[in-house]
Parts: structure tokens; sequence; C-alpha cells
């Protein structure tokens, strides 16, 4: 017992005891014994808080090995973070280094539209009479979109032409309940010309001019005239006898008079002119939401409209005609 009055150090309390077996001390009754100044109250003390020290050295040390793990972690996620940075900023100088590509560009055909020498023409194909090139005056931000209308412009040629073949069918089919056949080729075949020269001058090209010049009274001119466009595509979807339409009542009409083939091409007609009707309406709304989203107004369109005017030849002719009958002198 360590608490009698033996001397501490005359019996060894780790030594061997009668039988040869080692009385186990527990850790906690030695530190107790420590604390209270026991058997290890003087050099055993000392012995006791130098092994203790030298365990918690051990532990700090252990923390120091898992620290320094968690340092190298670090290093490794920031390793992997510098290198997402290093991809991100090399992602963006690509960017810019083909927006810079994109600017030459149009600034070497803007140099060249007014040193005088433009650029060929290349459209229509067959007989060029305009420059079109969406990669190269169309942002690249609003390629899609103009993209996206110049082939609804294409498709409206296609299905002209469809629609004229197809009443050209009825017309040959004679069938008895179909009236004003004849009168519905004519006007069809009207259509191939004057709708197609209209949808193109009048909403297409407009549209594209906005898109490259930002000019809100391009945009307004797309929203007047492709409204109109929109409109015909459900006139001729309907497909009132006589009115240039192989729509859905001609259809019904061929059907009730036997006449498969004419009905088919009436039918195929009918679906191509509703599916144009959705597109257009969608793109109608689409380019209506990036107009609001430029800030652009309807005072800003008159605005750009009359200093078109004023800067071009008939403006000026008119300018000078004002002021000569003002001051009498016609010269």
């Amino acid at each position: 017992n360590p608490f009698d009055d033996r001397d501490p150090f005359g019996d060894d309390p780790f030594g061997d005891s009668g039988g040869g077996q080692r009385d186990a001390v527990p850790l906690h009754s030695v530190r107790r014994s420590a604390d209270q100044g026991g058997f290890l109250g003087g050099f055993g003390g000392s012995a006791y808080r130098a092994v203790e020290a030298d365990m918690d050295g051990f532990g700090a040390d252990e923390d120091s090995m898992y620290k320094a793990g968690g340092i190298s972690q670090g290093v490794s996620q920031g390793d992997f973070s510098q290198g997402s940075r290093e991809a991100e900023l090399q992602r963006r100088e690509d960017e810019l280094a083909a927006r810079e590509r994109e600017l030459r560009t149009r600034e070497a055909n803007v140099q060249a539209m007014a040193s005088g020498t433009r650029p060929a023409l290349n459209f229509p194909p067959l007989y060029p009479i305009m420059y079109h090139a969406i990669n190269v005056e169309v942002p690249a931000g609003d390629r899609r979109t103009v993209r996206t209308l110049f082939y609804m412009w294409l498709a409206l040629e296609a299905m002209l032409v469809l629609n004229s073949v197809s009443c050209l069918i009825v017309l040959v089919s004679n069938a008895a309940d179909v009236s004003n056949a004849g009168a519905s080729f004519g006007s069809s075949f009207v259509y191939l010309f004057t709708i197609s020269a209209g949808s193109f001058f009048l909403w297409y090209r407009p549209i594209y001019n906005a898109y490259m010049k930002d000019s809100s009274m391009f945009f307004y001119l797309f929203f007047v005239f492709n409204g109109f466009h929109i409109l015909f595509d459900a006139y001729m979807a309907v497909g009132v006898p006589g009115a240039g339409s192989a729509g859905i009542i001609v259809m019904l009409q061929c059907i009730s008079s036997g006449k498969k083939a004419a009905a088919a091409f009436c039918g195929i007609s009918f679906a191509l002119w509703v599916l144009h009707f959705v597109v257009s309406l969608f793109m109608y709304i689409k380019v209506r939401r990036h107009y609001r989203l430029r800030g652009h107004t309807f005072s800003e369109a008159k605005q750009q409209a009359y200093l078109g005017f004023a800067q071009s030849g008939a403006g000026q002719a008119a300018a000078g005609a004002y002021i000569r009958s003002n001051t009498g002198t016609f010269v």
C-alpha cells in the first residue's frame, strides 16, 4: 500500500511478489498518487510527469502528423483549384481572341465599304444583287436567331412552290366540289413572285439589318411586316377557295369529291402552313424580347427614320425644293 508508513522505496510496487507474478498497478492510481504526493511524490512523481510529458509530446507529434496530412491535402486541393482557374483564364483568352478576330473582320468590311470597294455581291446566287453574309455582318451572339429567320424565309419559298403545285393538281383533278380551282392556281402562281420578294425585303432584310446595326427602326419594320406574314400563314392554312391556297377547306372539298391525291397534297400544304405559323410566332416573340432587353423605343425608331430620310437623296432633294420655294430662288 503506497499510503502506509513504510519506506516507499523499500518495496518495489512493480517487482515480484511471492509467486513470481507482478501486481498490476492501474494508471489512474499512479496519477492520483503523484497528485497527492504519495510514493511518487518525489523523484517518482517527477519521473511520472516526465513520462506523461513524453506521452503528451507523442500525441502532439501525432497531431502534427495529422495536421501535416491536412496541409498536404489542402495543397492538393489548392493545386486542383489553381488548375481550374488557369483553364478558365485560358477559355476567356480564347473567347477574347475570337472576338478580336471578329471585330477586325467587321472593321475591314466597314473600311472597305467606306473606301468604295464594297464586298462582292453574293445573293441571290444566280443573280446577285446584294451582299449577304450572316457570319461576317451579324454579331456572334445573334447569328443563330438571324440564321433561323433566314431558314424560315427559305422554307416559305419552298411552301409557296408546293402550294402552287397542289393548286395545279386540284385543278387537273377536276373535283366537282371544288370551286374556283383555276383562280386558286393563278393566285398561287402570282404568290411565287410577289410573296417571295415582299417577304424578303419587308421583313427578312429589315431584321438582318436590325441585328447587324442594332437599329430600332429596322426592328419596327420587322414587327409590322412580319406580323402581316404571320396572318398570311394562317390565311393560307385555312384555304379559302379561289384565293390561291390549298388549305384545309380545299382539302375537305377534295375528300368529298373522292380525289385522294389532290387531298393528300392539300393536307401536306395545310400541315406545313400551320407549322410555319407556329415557328414564325415563336420567333416573333423572341425578337420582341430581344428588342426590349436592348432598350429600344418607338421614339428612337422615329428619329432614325427621320435621319435616314434626311440623309437620302430623296430627302435632300425635298429639302432643297422646300428652301427654294420659301426663298423664291429657283435655280
